[in-house]
């Protein structure tokens, strides 16, 4: 046996197992990109599809829609709807958009959910590198412990005198949104390379993370995946503050009567 045809046996015998290490060794730990919910019990939420405020007619409100229902799905404690359900209610309501805040009432009610997020897109450019801008209003159903935010216009309407029965309740609007957030993204921005670096890894099928990362910034599909991963963690964090401030501001009851000594 000439020393060739040693060297190809052994090839042939060692070449498996260097596939396998490779694939083995080479594959990342899949990271784990999960939500907590800030909520006790479980909670059904729906998404309206957005307005496009950007004068782009590319902005497609369903498809902002469509990933952020993947995003609060993917919540730990929270089901979404999907769209196509949101979509029948507003055929049968005859609502072509949600522009207002009584459309926004009237579509939580008749689906029935306990969150109904709205908002728009603000921004988009899907030119290298892409811009996007989205603004995003929660409405869940009234709770009379939860902060509502100030109506300007109901101090105008109000009465200058203490004696004319003012109720603070006048200065409120009810069903308004609970929670408020909008961001713009920029991919060439420092603060949003930084995100995208953070949500790019572990989540493709290389182990080229540069490569991966530069995918975020060039293919807008992409890019409007990783803008609805961070509004929608911005909108689960802002009503984990809430939560928390609306039960450190609950009155917690008179003090105990001290014992009869």
């Amino acid at each position: 046996m000439t020393s060739e045809q040693v060297r190809l046996i052994w090839t042939r015998l060692l070449l498996p197992a260097l596939v396998i290490f490779c694939v083995i060794g080479c594959q990342r730990k899949p990271v784990e990109h999960t939500i907590p919910s800030p909520y006790p019990g479980r909670q059904v939420w729906a998404v309206a599809p957005l307005r496009n405020e950007t004068g782009s007619r590319y902005a497609d409100g369903l498809v902002m829609a469509d990933e952020l229902t993947r995003v609060f799905e993917s919540v730990e404690g929270i089901d979404a709807l999907p769209l196509n359900r949101v979509l029948e209610a507003m055929d049968a309501l005859r609502l072509t958009s949600i522009g207002s805040r009584d459309d926004a009432i009237l579509l939580r009610e008749a689906l029935g959910v306990d969150a109904l997020v709205v908002g728009s897109m603000t921004h988009y450019d899907a030119y290298d590198p892409p811009k996007l801008g989205l603004a995003l209003d929660l409405y869940t159903w009234p709770n009379d412990h939860d902060t509502k935010p100030l109506d300007i216009r109901g101090l105008t309407w109000a009465p200058t005198s203490d004696k004319a029965g003012i109720r603070r309740s006048m200065l409120h609007r009810p069903e308004q949104p609970v929670t408020t957030v909008s961001g713009y993204f920029d991919a060439a921005g420092v603060g949003t390379k930084e995100l995208i670096e953070a949500y790019a890894y572990g989540r493709g099928s290389t182990p080229n993370t540069l490569h991966e990362q530069r995918l975020y910034t060039i293919n807008m599909n992409l890019f409007q995946e990783f803008v609805s991963h961070e509004m929608g963690s911005q909108l689960i964090w802002a009503e984990w503050k809430r939560l928390a401030q609306r039960n450190r501001d609950e009155p917690r009851g008179p003090a105990p009567l001290p014992e009869n000594p």
